[in-house]
């Protein structure tokens, strides 16, 4: 019975209220007027098709320009600038209305989202689709996630306005939340520099720094202590911006055997870690 009664809507042609399935519906055919986003509202650089149902002409593929403006026939240069999907189908079928059209049923849907961008110190960079109010800490996310060594206090930004650029510098822990995307973002996640690990250590050389990384975690990192290196006798040796050098002692092997961490030394970009050799 509910297959026949199906069968009669679809070859017949009966008006289905609108409510019933969340859009408008003539002869049985859902005109969409928005996604399932209904909160969606769209941007510069969105990709919408326009279309009237019944006038196939009338279909057009239509970009957003950075104005937030697009063109569309019997229309002309039109705002959709921040509109939700519903709100630019009513202003658009109530323009048609005036002059061209008895009852213009339109259809909007976004063909292509905008665009930001992500390079850097993240799993996956390149460009990703800017739906919704995505922030910061989604972009991240969208990227996979950052690398060890990505520098997250000093994420810069770049964004487009007008004709000139305007680059900010985030500090992911306080404001990744906070700081929303707009079309076109270029998200450069930096990476942090180098730590040199000097003297009686089984791997000398550069290493990658990362935050929080401390001098005990530097020595693991260079392979440990030799057998003629004084465990207690480690320094970090550090350049401050005035070109001064601070140099602070770690006793390395008291740090081990008791525990306290308080004696470490959490590294800054730059830093040298120095082991002594022993003389006994």
């Amino acid at each position: 019975m509910l297959r026949l009664f199906l069968l009669i809507i679809f070859s017949v042609g009966i008006f289905i209220p609108g409510p019933f399935f969340g859009g408008k519906e003539v002869f049985g055919q859902t005109i969409a007027l928005e996604e399932a986003d209904s909160s969606y509202r769209i941007k510069a650089g969105d990709t919408l098709e326009v279309s009237v149902y019944g006038e196939p002409d009338l279909t057009k593929t239509v970009k957003v320009s950075e104005e937030g403006k697009i063109i569309y026939p019997f229309v002309g240069e039109f705002n959709v600038m921040n509109k939700t999907l519903r709100e630019a189908t009513t202003e658009i079928e109530t323009i048609l209305k005036k002059d061209y059209f008895v009852s213009p049923q339109v259809s909007i849907f976004v063909k292509e989202y905008s665009k930001f961008f992500i390079v850097g110190a993240v799993k996956e960079e390149g460009r990703y689709e800017l739906k919704g109010n995505l922030t910061l800490l989604d972009a991240i996310a969208l990227a996979g996630g950052t690398e060890p060594d990505a520098n997250l206090s000093n994420i810069k930004v770049i964004r487009k306005s007008g004709k000139e650029e305007k680059q900010y510098s985030i500090d992911f822990s306080a404001e990744g939340k906070g700081f929303t995307l707009e079309p076109l973002d270029r998200i450069i996640v930096e990476r942090y520099g180098a730590i040199s690990v000097l003297g009686q250590v089984k791997k000398p050389g550069n290493y990658s720094f990362a935050r929080g990384l401390t001098a005990v975690d530097a020595i693991a990192l260079a392979g440990g202590f030799t057998d003629i290196a004084n465990p207690n006798a480690v320094k970090v040796i550090r350049e401050t911006k005035e070109g001064k050098k601070e140099i602070f002692n770690v006793p390395v092997a008291n740090i081990l055997q008791t525990g306290d961490k308080r004696r470490d030394v959490i590294l800054k970009e730059g830093d040298i870690i120095s082991v002594a050799e022993s003389f006994f």
